[in-house]
């Protein structure tokens, strides 16, 4: 079960408000657990998942791997569940920003796999 508001629109919050750029191409295919989901978008501070994950709760700490999506390049990272969308069946997470690597492939990898 959810342990978070029900919400049908966009919580401005710091992540909202956040001055990266966000991109939805390429999308991102991210494992978090047993779960796997794709990106609606994402920028160096964030990713915004389609779908739910059982038992999220707002800032609760979470790690997985994510990559491009039908590629075998993934990655690490860590973050923070900021906002929990039960309408549109997404959650954004805030990534933690200590991660190298994550700061080195995001951009290699708009560059690399970008369709648009």
């Amino acid at each position: 079960m959810l342990h978070a508001q029900e919400i049908s629109t966009s919580v401005p919050n710091r992540f909202e408000q956040r001055d990266s750029f966000r991109v939805s191409s390429p999308t991102l295919q991210v494992e978090i657990g047993d779960d796997t989901f794709l990106t609606e978008n994402w920028s160096l501070n964030g990713i915004l998942l389609n779908g739910l994950m059982e038992n999220a709760a707002l800032d609760q700490k979470i790690e997985g791997i994510f990559g491009p999506a039908g590629t075998s390049e993934m990655c690490q990272f860590s973050g923070r569940i900021v906002r929990i969308d039960l309408k549109e069946r997404q959650i954004a997470v805030e990534l933690d920003g200590s991660s190298r690597e994550v700061a080195a492939l995001l951009p290699l990898w708009v560059l690399k796999y970008n369709m648009n």
